[in-house]
């Protein structure tokens, strides 16, 4: 159960498994924004993708919908990794890390690890006030530039990028949590979101126990976590809009290439095929005919 302010509200686990015809039109476009909170799993295990969702009685229909792809109810998985890292935007979040939508470059960096387990998590819960915050910072940018000091060029195209990001109609408080057993891993795995979200922050896995008088382990709770906005050093914190959130966390456009968990519907064109034995064969006459 997840608590949303003084209600509890039933979790519900989903797979989702594209057929093998499977192309997406933007179909979480149509979704995200009538999302409320939501958890993303990206799941490398056994070298396949599984796309795995945390999600609300309310809101589980809409990802039961989509085309060509099954949303199957599962029970609540387990995620533990050795080493876990938040990320942090490059600068303040009221600059857009991308402009336009952009295809989701995680499924084919994914398939390039062979057998290492590993796990992107993205979690976004909607914000209303988010939009204020971010024509706030522009505000307090043009006022101050205005009257100290002439504002640069750089500064100058930042701005003008919040405003088109402010203009968005929704905004969502988002967490992107990386989990990995080898270190090595996690450079790849930043492949995985836009350049903007580059800067990371180690999770410690392990916390002091009283009781015990050391530290023992303590794994990161990756199916329990929500994303709440710090209220100090929360100008790195990732609030992004619609366009934003959607460039990372995109359905595949074409699995045709990818090793992932796929749905059981098998479409008529790939279904058994016919032996030899029950085909006809049609010889002709100059078959027939033709010499040794």
């Amino acid at each position: 159960m997840l608590s949303l302010g003084s209600k509890s509200i039933k979790t519900n686990w989903l797979e989702l498994r594209p057929y093998q015809s499977f192309k997406d039109d933007w179909y979480l476009k149509e979704i995200l924004h009538k999302i409320s909170d939501i958890g993303f799993f990206f799941y490398r295990k056994e070298d396949r993708t599984r796309i795995i969702i945390r999600t609300n009685d309310s809101e589980k229909s809409l990802f039961e919908k989509i085309d060509q792809l099954e949303a199957i109810e599962i029970p609540e998985p387990e995620f533990v990794f050795r080493y876990v890292k938040k990320l942090r935007l490059k600068r303040h979040y009221a600059i857009p890390i991308v402009l336009e939508v952009q295809r989701s470059q995680l499924y084919n960096v994914l398939e390039q690890l062979h057998k290492e387990d590993c796990l992107v998590a993205c979690y976004a819960k909607k914000d209303p006030y988010a939009a204020a915050s971010v024509w706030s910072w522009i505000s307090n940018k043009e006022s101050k530039y205005g009257k100290e000091k002439r504002m640069g060029p750089q500064l100058q195209n930042f701005i003008q990028t919040a405003k088109q990001k402010a203009k968005d109609t929704e905004f969502y408080q988002c967490e992107i949590i990386l989990g990995a057993q080898h270190k090595k891993n996690f450079e790849h795995l930043k492949m995985t979101i836009p350049e903007g979200i580059s800067k990371t922050k180690t999770v410690s896995q392990t916390k002091f126990s009283i009781r015990k008088g050391c530290c023992a382990e303590n794994n990161f709770p990756f199916t329990t976590f929500s994303p709440k906005k710090p209220i100090i050093s929360s100008k790195t914190f990732p609030i992004l809009n619609g366009t934003e959130l959607l460039s990372i966390v995109s359905l595949p456009e074409d699995v045709s290439k990818l090793r992932m968990a796929f749905g059981s519907y098998v479409p008529y064109s790939q279904g058994p095929k016919s032996s030899i034995d029950d085909t006809d064969v049609i010889i002709s006459n100059d078959d027939k005919f033709k010499k040794d």
